[in-house]
């Protein structure tokens, strides 16, 4: 009875310890998105700068379709039906996030996604506002809260914290080249 009684203590602990790990790493990733959404508020003061040989998009239309991106698939995933889910293979999503990056100029932004109008530094606070605070509720969601992207198939929440991560990423890459000095 002791020995039954301790294998089932020891099985619950293996539980606990596997639900505190992948809720850590779910916790860091939505940490990588939240000091990678703070660096792109630091570009602010620079945001109407623009680099033709870069990009014929200002730094303040990428700071801005970041937070964007962020805020639209939010609600892609909390509207999602769990019951839809469905993991699929994807050989381009396996490349970006082995690679972690994304290539440039393959892909045009969505109108969705595509910051319109004069962004001045009251919509990118009100736009990064937000995203900060979508961004935190990510976690929030079930895991198989989905979305498909055209390229990269259907992604469940972990999968997508990743993408916004790496996309993220990929549009700071190009505003740290559009302020690079010649």
């Amino acid at each position: 009875m002791k020995n039954r009684i301790y294998n089932i203590l020891i099985f619950m602990t293996g539980i606990l310890l596997l639900s505190s790990a992948t809720s850590i790493k779910l916790e860091q990733r939505n940490s990588k998105l939240n000091v990678k959404l703070n660096e792109v508020a630091s570009y602010i003061p620079v945001r109407d700068t623009i680099n033709l040989e870069v990009s014929e998009a200002s730094v303040a239309w990428h700071m801005d379709h970041i937070y964007l991106m962020v805020n639209q698939l939010h609600k892609a995933l909390k509207y999602s039906n769990e019951s839809n889910y469905k993991a699929e293979p994807n050989q381009t999503r396996d490349y970006v996030f082995t690679s972690n990056t994304l290539p440039r100029g393959k892909v045009t932004a969505p109108e969705s996604v595509s910051p319109k109008g004069n962004l001045t530094i009251k919509t990118l606070q009100m736009h990064y506002d937000e995203a900060l605070a979508t961004a935190e509720k990510l976690a929030a969601l079930a895991e198989k809260k989905h979305f498909n992207h055209p390229m990269l198939g259907t992604m469940n929440r972990d999968e997508t914290i990743k993408f916004l991560t790496i996309h993220t990423e990929h549009h700071l890459k190009i505003i740290r080249d559009i302020l690079k000095k010649e």
